[in-house]
């Protein structure tokens, strides 16, 4: 700051000498003396650079606010010269102006001296110089700049708010500015000079002005209670709490932020209103008017009477209740009886205007000489509507009632500008207020229309104030591009004012008003505010004021949702809700229809209820659900039908609207009772959009299906439209009650015909119950669902054949038709299906019937049984399969849209071929001829026509001589016209065309293989044109197709052309378009070149070492595989190159050498050393050999170098092909290519090192020490190489052991935490430490010897760590738990025998726990900007070490051995990762949860980390600039979103295995103690009860993520154990889950995902029986378990459920799930159960059952049955 000031004052004081500049800085900074430079004589670039100043300091006071309050500088001091007493001055650039402005309004109030004079001598006071708060009011009204203008009116205020005297009354101020910029030119400095005066007055001695003001507020009130004739504490404030109010409003400088504390109530907004309605600058500036009117000589008195009576007309405009106000003006005026009243009209005006609200009993009369003073005219020349309003209102209500004024007023209104409308709203409502108050002494007539005026001028405003706002922020579109220094400044002004939130102040205003508030519904709700009226007038004034209220509410709702703050009419919201409740429950009770016309309440409820929280309008749709049936539907006269109500139209609107807003996830929108309402009100209405209310009801809530009752189900059914067929499948879908009831019903009689009739109608309903039924077939009689396909077969049957067999109806067929037939073949016996088995190929060869197939595959699981059937129909189908594909080629010849169907058929085609193993010749002919022809890049027809020709060309298959030729098939495809380009590589390719090729490539290979006569020498050119040398797998399949060609003598060395991909074919063509006579072989430079030196580093850094040089053999991979990279298309394939170097490097030819060193190809050829195929090792030694001699000959710089380091790793060769540690091969490659680079510092040290060894020592890492700890200049470059090689070097457990041979392990380990490790050098050595720990004995060896896992928890001690180095340690963490963990998982879900426990190896058990504590330290440096790869690598390894942990001590307990601290997470431990999660998850809810139990009992570890989590986020505004790029970034992220999903998915599920081993540990007495003791404060309950909070958001947390995300039944298993064992023992946790409602409906919500899942696969049955027992324990905390059934359930069900039988203990489990639901969702009895047990016992007795029907699951059957009836022989008896 000191810097910055001293700049300033450099660049104002330019004509000084040079050596000033040396003077010291402090010196600077308190001898600026007061400075007359001309700013508007500077040149633009010193312009600028003051500008940019002042911006630095802004910047300073938000980034760095301490220096600036270490600051002594006088920043009032930068208004000198930019104002003088004559106002701004014109000359200074505007956007210097702004910016001071700007720094006066960061700054805090101390800096700036505002209100004393500055640098002045005596004499210049006696000359009357001002203080600066003087020049800010004469910049404020001499600025011509809007934007300047605003500044500095935001600065006056911001003065005089910090003072303290305007805490709570600073809006007032704005007013008193207003008038001071309006006042006519002459007059300004008078007023300026006043204001002045008593505002400096004001902030240097407060206390006489508050006092008077509270003594007025405190008469005001007394005066009100004596009127109202009530207790004086009702209605007023007490006096000492005004008192204590006013003896701190001197004290509060920087905010009230304690005030509640220190007086014991809040002040909100309507307590400031009546505690502070006026500031304290009223009583002084009528002290001062009084003083200057009562002197002799006063020329300015005139205009200082009228500067005030504007303000005050104003003031007391914008009053909510102008009493005290009033008398302060009667008190003060008073005082100038004396005056000749004819010199200042205007006071006896306002004097006269002002008592219309002082009560008689207080009101004085006061200038009675001067009644003659005339009156204004009503409608003056040119009014504005503040003055017109107020002179019609001086005459009375007669006036105002005039249809020309208020036509004047109303335009007036609609014409108002942005910044007036906030004081006309406050005008009105003083009017509105006044009118109701006197109602009584108005007429009935002029009263209404007075009021109805008012509502209408405040709609009208609002109206206004929303039209202009709107107009603003249009103008703000595209404004923000310019730098901050050359802004518009007029622009700016206009986006500002759009953004000061008019409107949200005047919606305030009018709804918080407490005449709308209290007189709203009133009478309704018999609640009538205060009053004097009698019932006639009462009910007039309440019926004009609701209605006008109504009509605000219906044009402010729209603006406050849009705006965000709609619970600004919650009040109004309430009291609607309650009249509403009250009128229906009214005429519920009298049992008489609720009165047909439409109440004010019932419309208000209507036209509103969208903007009405869900929950307020759940008891109303309850409400009127329970009115009788006949008040919500009546009769249509002609038609006799029952349709909806008014009542009963509502209700549904209510229903639609409300679940249209109500999100999917949190508590359930409506009850058991309200769906039963709906369904009674169903049956008995013939209303469409009821049903489908009904309908979305159940598709939102499906656990609903269970409580509709059997009577609704039928009604649905015979109502047969389209919505109620869709009920009654989703009930069918998810109540197996009503899957039982749909049954029966398709039993009875009548139903087959029914259904023929109908078909159409219940098609899709049938589908749904024909996907359902096997898969609950233990929940019913098996005969029931066995009979009722019969009868859907007969009905439907005949028609469905006929529209699938023939022809001229196959474009009538429909998916769905296809569906149901699929499901009725599957269901039928074989000898039904000959007719269709005979007639549908033929059907399935159209190609427009692909769709059809689906019936086919079910006619083949039928004829499943019998396998000479199936064979002969398979046959058919394949035939048939074939034609469709030939059809289509011939169709569709170019490949468009039928992808995926051709895709699914040529499977299909795959699948039968497999099957039947022949096929028809011709047909076969005809598929390869035109697949060839039309699908030749489909890489599903060529993959499809290999695994044919595998198929069917077999020596022992007679069939393959009758097909076409192999070789004619090869020709067919290597003669096609797409076969160059398919085949040939082209420089730049996708990866679809590298896949065709790949396809083509096995087709041929299979093909030679079949039959290798097909191979010729001139297919060598195409083969190596589209050969890449690469691993990839295509080019491993060229390369294998090559080496077929050479074992049927066709060698690629007397084809002499070693070239490959598009240099092969450019090649090829060069020799054949100039002849054989100009044939030139490629020169070896050529063939290098095109080697790329980048990729052969890389491919020697990961070079393959298990990669084989021969051809695989029989029962080996064809392909080489490498796990630990992810594409091999970025290496060489060293198999050909080496061979490739062998055949360069004949003694014969010439040998490019240096290219040879310089392409990394010396380098691959000594890193194949570490092959571990001896083959491989074996080239690479001739090839080094070859190359050796050939070097000897050549002639460059580098020759005898390189020769030399042949020579040295030649002579540490001790024995014959002799396989070199990975790192050791590197090293050479390193230094080889070192070799060409003599210009760089290594070049120097790797050749000193070589020269002082006779031969490389391969035991040990050459030159290590000598670099490490080298003592150069150029050290750090040194030790980077050398630690750069280790790390690229280890590669498997011999580099290992030869690192460890060395101790560098035990070296880079200490050198880590050395000051003189740099971020570089760290990184090299996590590197190292990461690819050791894939080593299975460098990662348990690192942990044992050299304690590895406590180096990384020094590390982790660290305050914060770069992301970066995070990232690294998590990862190296990772591989060391995977690695030491090997195949060592056992499942713990999988008992296993004492004896192979004990066999079974265990990790120790202290290593598992050092594991697990150095992942609890990292869990405090989770964040946010870790990459989400990142964070699944840590929760799957803490989930993974925890479920492992869990493992091996569990078997230690089953083998007797003794274990200690079986408690693996601490409170604090699941707190922090819950608030990990939150913040990765951006999961607020959980945030703010886990934030209020830290502070509430004071986790300070997780406090800390919270604080820096938030200093860390700090606020930053983006200026406009920066708005594009940010927008480009995010789309950017938009991209790899699937991914972040994907991996959060993961996160989610392993810490949801996490927090299940956390064990909370409670006080063995907790269950015994009463409610009172668990939430006492004491310090010994405070562990408690933070262990029953934490045990309520973990299971919060667990059931939400369960519901709401893919359900991972592993984990699920995991938390019912953990909830059964570690949440039911202890009541105080279950009490506080229970009171969550939203967690309730979740924790059901979960149990039927589990039920429905059951039922599906039966497979879950002892998770099942687990959740059941607990969801008993919950009703049971519930108390809902009091009735008699419960007994019946515990004896039949939870009894049964230990069966070993599977059968009966699955029904015995859906039978109390059953139950379960009933009665938790709050059933009075289990009507559903009962229903259940009724169908069942009944429906076995059904007549049209008999013995002949297919018996499937007798033993389900018998089981459900027998206890069904034993449950409702049970019932009976109760």
């Amino acid at each position: 700051m000191n810097s910055i000031v001293a700049v300033w004052q450099s660049l104002l004081k330019q004509q000084r000498a040079q050596q000033a500049g040396e003077r010291a800085i402090e010196e600077e900074m308190t001898e600026i003396t007061e400075t007359d430079e001309q700013h508007g004589s500077d040149d633009a670039e010193t312009t600028l650079l003051k500008a940019v100043l002042l911006q630095v300091i802004c910047l300073c006071q938000k980034a760095v606010p301490h220096l600036v309050a270490q600051s002594n500088f006088d920043f009032s001091k930068l208004l000198k010269g930019i104002v003088t007493e004559k106002g701004l001055r014109e000359e200074i650039p505007p956007v210097l102006q702004h910016h001071i402005l700007k720094v006066a309004l960061e700054l805090p109030a101390n800096k700036f001296a505002w209100f004393r004079v500055q640098d002045v001598s005596e004499a210049e006071k006696v000359q009357g110089e001002r203080s600066v708060f003087y020049l800010l009011m004469k910049m404020f009204v001499t600025s011509k700049h809007s934007q300047l203008k605003a500044s500095t009116k935001q600065l006056i205020i911001k003065v005089l708010h910090d003072s303290g005297v305007f805490e709570h009354t600073w809006k007032e101020l704005a007013l008193w500015l207003a008038h001071l910029d309006n006042t006519i030119e002459d007059t300004k400095e008078a007023v300026i000079q006043f204001l002045e005066r008593i505002l400096m007055k004001l902030v240097t001695n407060p206390y006489p002005y508050t006092d008077k003001a509270a003594d007025l507020v405190q008469e005001a009130s007394m005066l009100q209670v004596n009127l109202f004739k009530q207790d004086s504490d009702s209605i007023s404030i007490p006096i000492s709490h005004i008192d204590d109010v006013l003896d701190m409003v001197d004290v509060l400088v920087e905010g009230s932020e304690g005030l509640d504390e220190e007086i014991g109530f809040s002040l909100n907004e309507d307590m400031i209103l009546h505690t502070f309605p006026f500031s304290a600058v009223v009583p002084a500036a009528l002290e001062a008017r009084n003083k200057l009117l009562l002197q002799t000589e006063n020329e300015m008195g005139g205009s200082i009477v009228e500067y005030l009576v504007a303000v005050f007309t104003d003031l007391l405009h914008s009053q909510r209740d102008p009493l005290a106000l009033c008398l302060m003006f009667q008190l003060f005026d008073k005082e100038l009886q004396s005056l000749n009243a004819f010199q200042y009209p205007q006071l006896f005006q306002f004097n006269q205007y002002y008592s219309l609200w002082i009560p008689q009993q207080a009101k004085e009369t006061l200038f009675k000489q001067i009644e003659r003073i005339s009156r204004e005219p009503v409608l003056p020349p040119d009014p504005s509507f503040a003055s017109l309003l107020k002179n019609a209102f001086e005459r009375g209500g007669a006036v105002l009632v005039e249809d020309s004024v208020q036509a004047k007023l109303r335009e007036m209104a609609s014409q108002l500008p942005l910044q007036h409308l906030l004081l006309a709203t406050k005008h009105v409502l003083l009017y509105l207020k006044t009118t109701v108050e006197n109602f009584g002494h108005l007429s009935k007539s002029s009263g209404p229309r007075l009021l109805d005026f008012y509502m209408d001028l405040l709609s009208r405003l609002l109206c206004q104030c929303d039209q202009m706002e709107l107009c603003n922020q249009q103008k703000q579109e595209g404004i923000q591009t310019e730098s901050d220094l050359f802004m518009d400044l007029e622009l700016v002004a206009t986006v500002e004012s759009a953004n000061n939130k008019i409107l949200e102040d005047m919606l305030m205003l009018i709804f918080r008003h407490p005449i709308l508030e209290m007189w709203f519904l009133a009478l309704e709700q018999h609640s009538l505010p205060q009053h004097s009226l009698n019932p006639v007038m009462v009910k007039l004034l309440s019926a004009h004021l609701n209605n006008g209220i109504l009509q605000l509410l219906k044009l402010s709702a729209p603006m406050l949702h849009r705006m965000k703050h709609i619970d600004m009419l919650s009040k109004y919201f309430e009291t609607i809700t309650t009249s509403v409740l009250k009128d229906l429950r009214a005429g519920r009770k009298v049992k008489n229809k609720v009165a047909p016309n439409k109440s004010l309440q019932l419309e208000a409820l209507q036209q509103l209820h969208v903007y009405m929280q869900v929950a307020q309008l759940k008891e109303v749709m309850l409400t009127m659900l329970q009115l009788p049936v006949t008040t919500l539907t009546s009769e249509n006269s002609s038609t006799r039908e029952q349709h909806l109500s008014f009542y009963g139209k509502t209700l549904v609107q209510l229903l639609t609207e409300s679940y249209q807003r109500q999100s999917i996830q949190g508590e359930l929108l409506l009850s058991t009772e309200h769906i039963k309402g709906m369904g009674t009100l169903l049956s008995t209405s013939n209303s469409e959009d009821l049903e489908k209310v009904f309908l979305h009801t159940l598709e939102r809530e499906p656990i609903f299906a269970q409580t509709v009752g059997v009577d609704v189900h039928v009604f649905c059914l015979n109502h047969m439209t389209e919505t109620s067929l869709a009920i009654v499948a989703l009930l069918i879908q998810h109540c197996r009650t009503h899957l039982l009831q749909f049954e029966l019903w398709c039993l009875n009689c009548a139903t087959g015909k029914y259904l023929r009739k109908n078909m159409d109608v219940f098609l899709p309903l049938i589908n749904i119950y024909l996907q359902t039924r096997e898969q609950y077939v233990f929940t019913r009689p098996s005969k029931v669902s066995s009979a009722v396909v019969p009868v859907l077969r007969w009905a439907l049957w005949k028609e469905l054949s006929k529209n699938i067999l023939h022809t001229e109806a196959s474009q009538d067929l429909s998916a769905l038709k296809l569906k149901v037939f699929s499901k009725l073949v599957q269901s039928s016996e074989v000898e039904a299906l000959t007719n269709l088995i005979d007639q549908l190929p033929g059907t399935l060869e159209r190609g427009e019937n692909h769709e059809s197939w689906i019936v086919a595959d079910s006619i083949s699981s039928v004829l499943e049984s019998s396998a000479e059937e199936l064979r002969s129909w398979k046959k058919s189908l394949l035939a048939a399969c074939m034609k469709w594909l030939i059809t289509t080629y011939n169709i569709s010849k170019e490949q468009e849209n039928s992808q995926g169907t051709e895709g699914s058929m040529l499977l299909r085609l795959e699948d039968l071929l497999h099957f039947v193993n022949e096929v028809v010749p011709a047909d076969w002919h005809s598929f390869v001829k035109m697949g060839l022809k039309y699908r030749y890049r489909d890489r599903g027809f060529l993959k499809t026509l290999n695994a044919a020709v595998q198929l069917l060309y077999t020596k022992e298959s007679p069939l393959s001589q009758r097909l076409v030729k192999l070789s004619m098939l090869y020709m067919m495809i290597t003669q096609h016209s797409l076969f160059l380009s398919t085949m040939l590589r082209s420089r730049e390719e996708d990866s679809t065309k590298s896949q065709t090729r790949e396809a083509l490539v096995d087709v041929l290979s299979t093909i030679v293989k079949l039959s290798p006569s097909v191979c010729d020498s001139s297919h060598f050119a195409v083969l190596l044109g589209s050969y890449g040398a690469t691993l990839s797998d295509v080019d491993q399949k060229i390369l294998l197709l090559l080496q077929l060609y050479e074992k049927n003598d066709l060698s690629l060395i007397n084809f002499r052309i070693l070239l490959w991909g598009p240099a092969a074919v450019e090649h090829h063509k060069t020799c054949k378009s100039l002849g054989k006579s100009l044939w030139q072989q490629p020169s070896m430079e050529e063939i290098l070149c095109l080697l790329d030196k980048e990729k052969m580093m890389n491919t020697i850094l990961h070079f393959p070492q298990h990669r084989r040089l021969l051809p695989p053999e029989e029962g080996q991979a064809p392909l080489y595989r490498d796990k630990s990279m992810k594409d091999l298309d970025d290496l060489y394939d060293p198999c050909f190159l080496l061979q490739l170097f062998s055949e360069l490097t004949r003694p014969e030819f010439v040998v490019a050498c240096h290219k040879f060193v310089e392409v990394n190809a010396l380098g691959l050829t000594v890193a194949a050393l570490s092959s571990y195929d001896s083959s491989v090792r074996a080239v690479a030694y001739y090839v080094l050999g070859s190359f050796r001699s050939h070097l000897e000959g050549a002639r460059f710089r580098e020759q005898r170098q390189l020769l030399y380091l042949m020579d040295v790793v030649q002579n540490g060769i001790r024995q014959p092909n002799l396989r070199f540690t990975f790192s050791m091969t590197l090293f050479v490659a390193r230094v080889a290519q070192q070799m060409l680079k003599p210009e760089e510092h290594m070049y120097t040290k790797i050749n000193k090192f070589l020269l002082s060894h006779q031969y490389l020592d391969l035991k040990k890492v050459p030159g290590f020490y000598q670099l490490f700890y080298s003592f150069d200049l150029e050290h750090k470059t040194e030790r980077d190489w050398v630690l750069g090689l280790l790390g690229e070097g280890l590669r498997d457990k011999h580099c290992y052991e030869l690192y460890e041979y060395q101790r560098i392990f035990h070296i880079i380990l200490c050198f880590f935490n050395s000051p003189l490790c740099d971020e570089t050098s760290q990184g090299h050595i996590l590197e190292i430490l990461q690819n050791a720990a894939r080593i299975t004995k460098a990662a348990y060896e690192l942990i044992r010897d050299h304690s590895l896992l406590t180096w990384i928890l020094y590390i982790l001690e660290k305050r914060f760590l770069e992301n970066k180095m995070l990232t690294n340690i998590i990862s190296l963490v990772h591989t060391l738990w995977i690695t030491n963990l090997g195949n060592k998982v056992m499942s713990p879900q999988t008992p296993c025998e004492k004896e192979l426990q004990e066999k079974q190896k265990f990790l120790p058990l202290q290593l598992i726990n050092e594991f697990q504590y150095v992942l609890l330290m990292l869990v405090k440096h989770i964040r946010t900007n870790l990459d989400f790869a990142t964070l699944t690598q840590f929760f799957s390894t803490f989930s993974s070490v925890l479920g492992y942990r869990a493992t091996v001590v569990e078997a230690f307990r089953q083998m007797g051995r003794f274990t200690v601290n079986a408690s693996v997470l601490s409170n604090k431990d699941v707190l922090m990762l819950l608030y990990k999660w939150s913040i990765i998850e951006r999961n607020l809810q959980l945030q703010e949860d886990v934030q209020t139990t830290a502070q509430k009992y004071q986790v300070k570890d997780l406090l800390k980390n919270i604080k820096e989590k938030n200093k860390a986020q700090v606020p930053f505004r983006p200026s406009s600039r920066h708005v594009r790029k940010k927008d480009v970034v995010e789309q950017e992220e938009d991209t790899d979103s699937e991914l972040k999903v994907s991996n959060l998915e993961k996160c989610r599920d392993h810490l949801e295995s996490i927090l299940v081993h956390w064990e909370p540990v409670y006080p063995a007495l907790i269950a015994n103690l009463p409610k009172e003791q668990h939430e006492s404060t004491d310090p010994e309950n405070e562990t408690v009860s933070l262990t029953c909070a934490i045990a309520y958001l973990v299971t919060k947390w667990l059931v939400k993520s369960m519901v709401d995300h893919s359900l991972n039944i592993q984990n699920l298993l995991l938390t019912l154990k953990w909830l059964n064992n570690s949440i039911l023992p202890y009541p105080p946790v279950v009490q506080k889950i229970l009171r969550d409602a939203t967690l309730k409906s979740s924790i059901f919500k979960l149990y039927n995902r589990i039920c429905d899942a059951n039922e599906e696969k039966s497979s879950h049955i002892e998770e099942l029986c687990l959740f059941s027992t607990i969801m008993l324990h919950f009703m049971v905390a519930q108390g809902l378990t009091n009735t008699s059934f419960h007994e019946v359930i515990k004896t039949f069900c939870l009894s049964a459920m230990k069966e070993k039988d599977e059968i009966k203990k699955a029904s015995c489990v859906f039978l109390a799930s059953v139950y379960i639901g009933d009665i938790w969702l709050g059933a009075q009895e289990p009507d559903t159960f009962i229903s259940h047990v009724k169908l069942i016992c009944h429906g076995t007795d059904h007549g049209k059952l008999n013995g002949d029907d297919k018996k499937m699951h007798k033993k389900a059957e018998e089981a459900m049955v027998s206890l069904c009836k034993d449950i409702y022989i049970a019932i009976l008896g109760h």
